[in-house]
């Protein structure tokens, strides 16, 4: 009976012994296809990345192609800033100037700044010095703040995230040049075209691709955006980057 028992307990530890094992043998399977699996999706994220820059350059070399196309990656080329010019927040003592070059002037006779503080600082009262340069050198300057204090025009209340708008700016064929400046803080920004059926000329270049790979029954994309000034024109954080981010996409 003694060696009986003593062979069960035996048995019993045994038993024990190979579930440990088992589960330890399982864990580190599934722990290495884990592993696997995230080197894999790295990669081929990797790859979806340099596919994405790919188009960029593409687009860069061509600048008349307007949209490039390979197994592994598309781009397209946008005009932006024809109907309105946002810039989003622009910092105290920034300038922007506004592109004229090809503007018809037979529709495009004015503009209007709106602008308001940024989110979190709706306390603050940003004013807008705007300058218009004609093709004999004459200046003639805007400035514009809430109050209409210190040689300054009181701008009129505009709505949402604009809390002011300037009047219409008249603008004509002999504009040379059009420079608006922001003070005291950072303002929201956004130049609109007056005018029946009037517009600018395009203000930003965008340049967008997105890089894809297969993955089985999935596919992993990577896109980047550029924004640049169409004439040099915009803050210089327009000439970095703007957007990017990788997803994976049944």
């Amino acid at each position: 009976m003694k060696n009986s028992a003593h062979g069960g307990q035996v048995a019993l530890v045994l038993v024990l012994i190979m579930t440990v094992v088992s589960a330890l043998a399982v864990s580190l399977a599934t722990r290495s296809t884990v592993d696997t699996r995230i080197q894999r999706t790295e990669s081929e994220s990797v790859n979806a990345l340099i596919f994405a820059q790919t188009g960029l350059e593409r687009l860069m070399m061509n600048p008349t192609d307007f949209s490039v196309t390979d197994k592994n990656f598309e781009g397209e080329r946008l005009d932006l800033g024809s109907e309105s010019l946002d810039l989003g927040l622009v910092s105290a003592g920034s300038t922007i100037e506004l592109n004229l070059i090809g503007a018809d002037f037979s529709k495009l006779n004015a503009f209007r700044v709106y602008w308001g503080p940024g989110e979190g600082s709706e306390a603050d009262k940003p004013a807008i010095f705007i300058s218009i340069i004609d093709g004999n050198g004459t200046i003639f300057d805007y400035a514009y703040d809430y109050d209409g204090l210190n040689g300054f025009m009181l701008a009129s209340d505009a709505s949402g995230v604009y809390q002011k708008v300037s009047s219409d700016i008249l603008i004509n064929a002999n504009t040379f040049s059009v420079r608006i400046t922001v003070l005291g803080s950072p303002a929201l920004l956004s130049i609109v075209p007056v005018g029946a059926g009037s517009s600018f000329p395009p203000q930003i270049v965008s340049l967008r691709s997105v890089g894809t790979v297969d993955s089985d029954d999935k596919q992993v994309k990577y896109g980047l955006r550029y924004d640049e000034s169409a004439v040099n024109n915009i803050p210089g954080v327009f000439d970095y980057a703007l957007f990017s981010g990788g997803s994976i996409v049944q």
